[in-house]
């Protein structure tokens, strides 16, 4: 497992290096590998890399990344320790043995940074880097309520004694070493999670059996202690919560105040007190005692599906309380599903186990139908033969994390890896993330993407469910492929613009303005036939970047830029940027998205309709007008400008344009706008439309 993980985070290093973002610089990449990986985990929210390294007299601080989790108010600093720097990256990798020393200097160099940043002593740094904000927050005295807990990623082994390193110490620290990294963050099919109660934490759980029933399935009573819940939540977060409704779709992390204090005040009447937990398993090694007892000494394929909630506030109060937990207990009802019908029953189990309160009925993750028929779609579905590709090449679609990886592994000679990497080059590989991030972009919700990839995975399934969205076709796929490459692109172009920091914000930001100005129609067929954006398109996306990231960097008083992305205030204000914006028509166009669109009710066609017949004149005219005479809202105008750049294309605005668009007419010839080719018919039909 350790090898083919660290494989894997090499070969990720070695596309993202070549990234003009990275500067080629192989531990910026390394860094920002690790921590998308943590919070694809459930582990952080919204890292990213940020590099300082100050070395002065008996000064040596340096820091190279950070998350910052406004849930439970913590700043979490990151060190990486490569431990195979000195092989390259297209060559093989091996896991090395790191000594602790080297975990202990990591450390130490990481509690300098704070305490710089805390003194004030560090000198002005570069705004558009995110090390800067870094700075302000731990030196900021309204931050002070926050923790900062240290961690080291170590892409190698440690002993025992090194990955202790943190106890005693004055901040909260964790070592990431290539082991625990992979019991995290890997999600091979194969790689599902086991729990070996007796080797991990020294005894099995008690229990009493029910009979197995005819298909099988079979259920276990037994109480877990808080400490070994606790523990194994901190080590597996999210993965040990797959399956559960409520955490994947609503899970905060804050701690229910409920049993908080019951852990703090009756601990001893935590186990009648609290409901417990409802948990699966594929497989359980049960020992069988006398009068009907038995002992659970290990559980393969191990899911809490009921009691995430209850689960993560036990585990932060060991963290932020330091509660021993020792006089903890909790019940749970462990249910054993054979391996053939986990998918089929687990789902049903969580659903079931969670409606208490209402959620969203939701089949999740790798194993939903939506990202399974997106996978057969991408195995099937070629680009067009080029010189360099005569047979054409695939966009890999990686349901699960390593797949694509393990595919590759599975070919038995070198002539099949080669064609396999041929006809799947790893530059066109898809994740989960990817395509939750593209589709939430064009859809213009810039500000749910900036929340990190794992809360903006969870609002695309919680859309995806919510809209039952039908199952994609070929025409589905190729668009979201197209985003993808779009997407891609508007992130080199970052690079050669010259600007650095903050890419992942003003590029979701940019292309959600881009899709606002195209009236969300994307040009799917150039895009794929092509494999490139359209050149017509790139010159007005610079224009439209260079407007997006003055609005991003310079947030309101100066305030964390992060932060200020994830406010829907931020997207008002730059869909009130005034760009004047050449964008080519197009007869290949389309709106589509690879769900159901809505229903068009009468009132939205005739309003559609009634908008579109006013000439494109008309509507550039009252956003000059509203420009001159300081009428209507900034974000009026501009939307006055696109109507006028979809109707001049001879398209249609979409319904709420339409809704905003009649609005904002409606009132400036209240307030005394006239145009001659705006005659008395259109005026009619506008007027009429509520």
């Amino acid at each position: 497992m350790m090898q083919r993980y660290l494989e894997m985070i090499h070969e990720e290093v070695y596309e993202r290096a070549n990234d003009p973002e990275n500067g080629g610089l192989r531990l910026n990449a390394l860094t920002g590998v690790l921590l998308d990986h943590l919070e694809e985990a459930d582990v952080i929210t919204g890292g990213q890399p940020a590099y300082y390294r100050h070395e002065a007299g008996n000064i040596a601080a340096e820091v190279h990344g950070y998350a910052l989790d406004t849930d439970e108010d913590i700043i979490s600093l990151f060190y990486c320790i490569d431990a195979n720097m000195d092989s390259p990256l297209d060559g093989p990798m091996v896991v090395e043995n790191v000594p602790k020393s080297e975990v202990d200097r990591a450390f130490r160099r990481l509690e300098s940074f704070v305490k710089l940043a805390r003194s004030g002593r560090i000198g002005d740094t570069d705004v558009s880097q995110p090390v800067s904000e870094l700075i302000a927050l731990i030196a900021d005295p309204s931050e002070k309520r926050c923790d900062i807990d240290l961690h080291v990623l170590v892409t190698g082994s440690v002993s025992e004694r090194a990955a202790r390193a943190g106890q005693g110490a004055e901040l909260s620290r964790q070592v990431w070493d290539i082991l625990r990294l992979a019991r995290t963050c890997s999600e091979s099919e194969h790689d599902r999670l086991s729990i070996d109660f007796v080797e991990e934490y020294g005894k099995p759980l008690p229990c009493l059996i029910t009979p197995m029933a005819d298909d099988g399935v079979q259920v276990l009573l037994t109480c877990i202690p808080g400490h070994v819940l606790a523990e194994i939540y901190n080590t597996h977060r999210s993965k040990l919560l797959e399956r559960n409704v409520r955490s994947f779709l609503q899970f905060t992390g804050k701690v229910n105040k409920g049993i908080r204090d019951t852990i703090l005040n009756a601990p001893g009447r935590f186990l009648p007190y609290n409901n417990g937990l409802a948990a699966t398993a594929a497989e359980a090694d049960v020992e069988h005692l006398e009068g009907g007892l038995a002992r659970v000494r290990a559980v393969r394929d191990f899911q809490i599906v009921n009691g995430g909630q209850t689960t993560a506030s036990i585990a932060s109060c060991v963290r932020r309380d330091g509660v021993e937990l020792t006089e903890v207990s909790v019940a749970m009802k462990l249910t054993i599903v054979p391996q053939d019908r986990v998918d089929e029953i687990v789902p049903l189990i969580s659903k079931h186990a969670n409606t208490q309160n209402r959620i969203q009925e939701a089949d999740f993750s790798a194993n939903h139908p939506w990202h399974i028929q997106v996978e057969k779609l991408s195995r099937n579905t070629w680009t067009r033969p080029t010189k360099e590709a005569p047979r054409g090449t695939r966009w890999y679609y990686e349901r699960s994390r390593g797949q694509y990886r393990d595919e590759l592994g599975a070919q038995t000679t070198p002539a099949a890896r080669k064609r396999f990497r041929a006809e799947n080059p790893s530059p066109q590989k898809l994740t989960k993330p990817d395509l939750a991030k593209y589709l939430l972009t064009w859809d213009q919700r810039p500000e749910i993407v900036s929340r990190g990839g794992q809360k903006c995975f969870k609002a695309f399934m919680d859309q995806l469910v919510r809209e039952k969205w039908r199952l994609p076709d070929v025409d589905d796929f190729q668009r979201m492929v197209a985003l993808a490459i779009l997407f891609r692109r508007t992130e080199r172009l970052y690079g050669e613009l010259g600007f650095q920091g903050y890419r992942a914000n003003v590029v979701t930001y940019s292309l959600a303005r881009l899709s606002y100005a195209l009236g969300k129609h994307l040009p799917r067929q150039d895009i794929w036939t092509s494999q490139a954006p359209p050149e017509g398109i790139i010159t007005p996306l610079k224009t439209i970047v260079r407007g997006v990231r003055e609005v991003i960097v310079n947030s309101p008083g100066r305030s964390n830029v992060t932060e200020w992305c994830k406010r829907p205030e931020c997207w008002s204000k730059v869909m009130e940027l005034e760009l004047q914006l050449d964008l080519p028509a197009s007869s290949t166009t389309e709106t589509g998205r690879a769900h159901p669109a809505e229903p068009q009710s009468n009132g939205d066609a005739a309003r559609i309709d009634a908008v579109k017949a006013v000439p494109a004149e008309v509507w550039f005219a009252v956003s000059k007008w509203a420009k001159e005479t300081s009428t209507l809202q900034p974000w009026q105008r501009s939307l006055a400008y696109s109507i006028g750049r979809i109707v001049g294309r001879g398209q249609s605005p979409s319904s709420k344009q339409a809704i905003q668009g009649r609005r904002l007419l409606c009132e400036a010839r209240r307030v005394g706008f006239a145009h001659d080719s705006l005659d008395s018919d259109a005026l009619e039909r506008l007027e009429a439309i509520a």
